[in-house]
Parts: C-alpha cells; sequence; structure tokens
C-alpha cells in the first residue's frame, strides 16, 4: 500500500467559506468597536420636562414631571399667554468621590408652554408632590358677545331735486 502525500499550496484552500467568516468577523470588530465607544446623548443646553396640559371644567391645569427637583430650585413664571417653568437639578455626590457608573442626568429643565386662553393670573395655585408639579389656572369669565345693529343711512340731500315733467 502506498500513501501519497499532495501539499496543498494554497493556506485556507481547505477551510470551507474561509472568506464569509472573514467578512463576518470584520462586520462583528466594526459593530464592536462602534457599540463599545456609545455614549448616552447629554442635552447641553437643558433637560426635558415631560408636561401635559389638560382643560377641566373652569381652569386650565399643567402637570410637570421634575424628578430630583427640590422645591427651592423651581421658578415659574407668567408673562402674558406664555407659562415658563424653570429648574435646576443638583449633584449630590461629593467631589473627590471615584465614578464607576455614571448614568444619571444634572442641569436645567425649562419648559414653556403657551397658554390657549386668557387666565386670571392673580388666582393661579402650584403644588410640588413626589417630583410633580401641579399648576391649576382658572379661566378669565368669557366676555359676552356685543350685537352690533348696522343702521342703514340714506344718501344725503345734496339741494337738488328731480324735476318732474
Amino acid at each position: 500500500m502506498s500513501i501519497v502525500l499532495r501539499r496543498n499550496s494554497g493556506r485556507h484552500a481547505l477551510t470551507p467559506f474561509y472568506q464569509q467568516w472573514s467578512l463576518l468577523d470584520e462586520m462583528d470588530r466594526f459593530a464592536r468597536r462602534t457599540w463599545d465607544s456609545w455614549q448616552p446623548l447629554e442635552s447641553a443646553t437643558s433637560l426635558v420636562a415631560y408636561t401635559d396640559v389638560y382643560e377641566e371644567k373652569d381652569q386650565l391645569v399643567v402637570k410637570t414631571e421634575l424628578p430630583g427637583i427640590n422645591e427651592g430650585d423651581l421658578d415659574i413664571t407668567l408673562e402674558g399667554d406664555r407659562l415658563n417653568i424653570k429648574a435646576e437639578k443638583r449633584e449630590d455626590s461629593a467631589e473627590d468621590a471615584t465614578h464607576h457608573t455614571r448614568e444619571r442626568y444634572y442641569g436645567q429643565y425649562f419648559r414653556s408652554v403657551t397658554l390657549p386662553y386668557p387666565v386670571k393670573t392673580g388666582r393661579v395655585s402650584a403644588t410640588f408632590e413626589n417630583g410633580v408639579l401641579e399648576i391649576r389656572l382658572p379661566k378669565v369669565e368669557e366676555v359676552k358677545a356685543k350685537k352690533i345693529e348696522i343702521k342703514a343711512q340714506l344718501p344725503r340731500d345734496t339741494g337738488k331735486r328731480r324735476k318732474e315733467k
């Protein structure tokens, strides 16, 4: 019995689908580099204050979620038909602390709401409980519609009368 040995000159010729696996490996490396370097987006200007605005029988209600905010860090202003809500969430960890994971956001909240109708500014009330700000804005009494009467005006007599024949 004789054994015949043949050398394969191609390095990976006997490995089926070598090129395809190489391409998949390259795609996997690219995806890992991309996702491993991913950081959550941070808003450089302000955080989002999620707000509901709805109408009840005689008032407009604005509810805003402001988690982690202290009541003293709230600033609410009513300018014309715009309600502005500003708040700041401050970091509560020590300056010399070493962070292993940092996923909480700190910064300023700002929300501006255009009111759909005039409100009684002297009777606006606000409560802040469990991170939810609720502002109640009573409606002004609606002005009753006035009927405007149109009077027909006859043309002025210019002094000339028609002569009858």
